[in-house]
Formats: C-alpha cells, sequence, structure tokens
C-alpha cells in the first residue's frame, strides 16, 4: 500500500471531543467499537463507519470538535471531525489529522 493508504476493519478504542472551549467541552471514550476505517491517500480525511444505532447516540448531539481512534494493529488517529453523515453510522477526521501507523497485525 501507499504511505498513507488505510484501510481496517475491526475493534477500535473511540474516543470523542464535544465542544471546543478550554475547560468547557466534555470527553466520551468508549472501547472495543466496531469500526470500518479507510483514508486513500496521506492527504485524504479519515473515514470512519461505524454502528448506525451507537453512532446516532454518540454522532448526533451536541457538537463534536476532535475524535481518536486507537486501532487494535497499534494505529492511532485523531484530529477535527470536519463530517458527520445525517445517519449518524460516519464521520470524518480531517486529513491533518495526526497519525502513527501500527505494525500491520491484528
Amino acid at each position: 500500500m501507499s504511505a498513507g493508504v488505510l484501510s481496517y476493519r475491526g475493534r477500535a478504542d473511540l474516543t470523542l471531543v464535544y465542544g471546543e472551549a478550554p475547560g468547557l467541552s466534555r470527553t466520551f471514550e468508549r472501547p472495543g467499537v466496531e469500526v470500518v476505517v479507510t483514508r486513500h491517500s496521506a492527504t485524504a480525511p479519515v473515514s470512519v463507519l461505524l454502528d448506525r444505532q451507537l453512532g446516532a447516540a454518540l454522532l448526533l448531539g451536541p457538537a463534536i470538535s476532535r475524535a481518536a481512534l486507537a486501532l487494535a494493529d497499534g494505529t492511532a488517529l485523531s484530529g477535527p471531525v470536519q463530517e458527520i453523515a445525517a445517519s449518524g453510522d460516519y464521520f470524518e477526521i480531517a486529513a491533518v489529522s495526526q497519525a502513527s501507523q501500527g505494525s500491520g497485525r491484528e
């Protein structure tokens, strides 16, 4: 695969940050969430697909400012959320997000 390309299906630890004001933001952490994560290039956003019921509960509430994913293979992704689907089962982490690649093993 090319540098920056990512394709992953499995469990991940998900962290969402609601709000941006210092001291007023809330953080939600959910370990072991089933996700499908893709990134077509190093300059593309990270696409995250998750269960619709869980997504609706987490994504359709107050404004989410940031997200972080820790994949089972050791890859860590984090950055500002730039898009959330109205269906609540999909969001994107901006292309400027930080990523550290794991070993490639699950």
